[in-house]
């Protein structure tokens, strides 16, 4: 079925619009006038009954029809007034000869019945003289409480439907001439609206045809000059696709290019549809050219290979983890095949992409050897409490010399565990990050008071001269109370450890405007270069033999608790060592 035009639409829109407007306006109004006619002539008779009443009770009683009394009260055509006695009898008619009137004492008659019992009556039913439809209303005529006769005045039905027929008629033609002329102005209107969507539309049909060289002109209403723009701008889009497509391409390829995980794929034939640099560089260093060659003489990792050929056999999703030697060190590779189904549009049959899991391996291989190095650490101790208990049973109390002395073994013993337990729960702690900070106001002097109290006295046991250091600022600042704790006493406990008697440790702390600087430098053994970038790795345990004494080794978890607690308070930390001169270590923290 062929669509109808969008002129003939708006036209019979505009007109079905403006004929129901105009109808329900006329039938509001045809309602409203009709009800006050109605009104009026009501009103009109019933003044009529009320003088008639007036005139007839001051007159009563009549002997004959009183010519003065028709004369006064004037009744128009469309009425009829008419007095009864009380038995029926008509005394008086304004369109009727009395004497030829039949009694009017009958139950047909309701309204004269309730005028008679003494009430207003009220009925509307065909005249039984005339035949013709009236709307009656009747009064009791009364003297001393006793009802004498009635006035009745009676209007044509007629004569109210004629004003409804005039008034109807009227505001049909009315009404008619409105649609009318609303019509030919819908026509007009339709017309010239309708102008720039033909436009619009050939000039479409032409850019559907390939000519770009087509304009829409844009004119007429807003909408229509928004979707003559629109038009244009969908030409200028479509004459720059070709361009467009080709540049969206080329950000693929730029997107692939630089992606860190190594991406390739390959086609049904075993050709390198693409290969990206990250792909070259993990898989085929030494490859110049990629594109078009088949993977097994570019990719010489027999993994990989093998990989590639087994998704190509399978058809499905393969994920390996690949271990490679190059001068750069061992590396792990993760590598994830994937079979696609080649179209018209695309040739890629595998797509494979590698990634560089080496840091993700060491993290592993480095909590797998904290959980050997917690497992020894604990064994250690608790054998030597186990020996020492039994070794107390066997001996008993009365060598005191060895009962003291298996008595300080296990003292010894319960205190490194408790250490390392304290290390495990304060690292847990600070590498939650969960709870917010707890600040409390502080200054520098209390924290000077707080270190020489909690170090002072394991220094001089160990010989080891502590010096604390601030710039003397007792101007307060806010920050965590205990994560700083866990920050000094990591630094400090650290350098006495590894620094031998005689040896010195400084701690020093600064005011620095926002931030606050704690500086700890010992003159102990110092860390290798080699170990400096993985000290403050979780889990991680410098050669205990650098510090001279191998029975002092720590948790491998002091270094790793400051730098949480620092990245917790929002600071970074720096470490400065040579081995034989020492180690300082800087703190830097924003004041709250």
């Amino acid at each position: 079925m062929k669509p109808r035009s969008f002129f003939l639409r708006l036209f019979v829109g505009n007109l079905l619009l403006v004929a129901l407007t105009v109808a329900l306006t006329a039938l509001a109004f045809y309602r409203a006038v009709n009800h006050r006619v109605q009104e009026s002539h009501r009103d009109a008779q019933v003044r009529l009954l009320h003088l008639a009443h007036h005139y007839v009770q001051r007159a009563w009683p009549l002997g004959s029809v009183d010519n003065e009394l028709y004369r006064r009260l004037m009744p128009p055509p469309e009425m009829r007034l008419t007095i009864i006695d009380r038995s029926g009898k008509v005394l008086a008619d304004s369109w009727a000869d009395p004497a030829q009137m039949v009694n009017h004492d009958t139950p047909d008659r309701k309204e004269l019945q309730a005028a008679l019992a003494g009430k207003e009556g009220e009925d509307t039913r065909p005249s039984g003289t005339l035949n013709v439809p009236f709307r009656y209303m009747a009064l009791p005529v009364e003297r001393d409480g006793q009802v004498l006769g009635a006035v009745r005045v009676a209007m044509a039905v007629r004569a109210i439907l004629k004003d409804e027929t005039f008034i109807r008629r009227t505001l049909l033609w009315a009404g008619g001439s409105a649609i009318l002329i609303a019509s030919l102005l819908a026509l007009l209107v339709g017309w010239v609206w309708s102008k720039p969507l033909r436009q619009i539309t050939h000039t479409a049909r032409k850019i559907a045809a390939g000519n770009l060289t087509y304009r829409a002109q844009i004119s007429g209403s807003a909408e229509l000059a928004q979707l003559g723009s629109a038009l244009n701008q969908m030409r200028d889009s479509l004459a720059g696709q070709i361009r467009l497509s080709a540049a969206q391409r080329q950000n693929l390829q730029t997107v692939v290019a630089n992606l860190r995980e190594g991406v390739i794929a390959v086609a049904r034939d075993g050709r390198i549809v693409l290969m990206n640099d990250s792909a070259v560089r993990l898989l085929a260093p030494s490859a110049e050219q990629t594109a078009g060659q088949h993977f097994q003489t570019v990719i010489h990792m027999v993994e990989a290979v093998q990989l590639i050929h087994d998704v190509l056999e399978t058809t499905g999703s393969i994920e390996r983890q690949i271990e490679i030697d190059v001068p750069q060190g061992h590396r792990v590779l993760y590598a994830a095949a994937s079979a696609l189904a080649p179209t018209a549009d695309n040739e890629i049959a595998v797509l494979l992409v590698v990634r560089d899991v080496t840091e993700e391996a060491r993290t592993a291989a480095m909590k797998a050897e904290f959980v050997a190095n917690a497992s020894h650490e604990l064994r250690t101790p608790l054998a030597t409490i186990r020996a020492a208990v039994e070794s107390l049973e066997m001996i008993g109390p009365q060598d005191a010399e060895a009962f003291g002395k298996f008595v300080a073994i296990l003292s010894r013993q319960v205190a490194r565990l408790e250490s390392m337990t304290k290390d495990l729960l304060d690292l847990h702690i600070v590498e939650r990050g969960r709870d917010k900070l707890r600040l409390e106001e502080m200054d520098l002097s209390r924290l000077g008071r707080w270190v020489e109290e909690q170090f002072a006295p394991r220094s001089r046991e160990k010989g080891v001269e502590l010096k604390v250091r601030t710039d003397g600022s007792a101007l307060p600042f806010r920050s965590d109370w205990m994560l700083l704790q866990l920050i000094l006493q990591n630094l400090i406990e650290n350098a006495i450890r590894f620094t031998p008697a005689q040896g010195q440790v400084e701690c020093e702390l600064l005011d620095q405007d926002a931030h606050l600087l704690v500086r700890v430098r010992d003159t102990g053994c110092g860390i290798p270069p080699a170990m400096q970038e993985r000290v403050f790795e979780r889990f991680f345990q410098a050669d205990a033999a650098r510090s001279g004494d191998a029975r002092i080794r720590g948790t491998g978890l002091g270094l790793a608790i400051v730098k949480h607690a620092t990245e917790r308070l929002g600071g970074k930390i720096t470490l400065q060592s040579d081995v034989g001169r020492g180690t300082t270590v800087t703190v830097q923290v924003p004041k709250r």
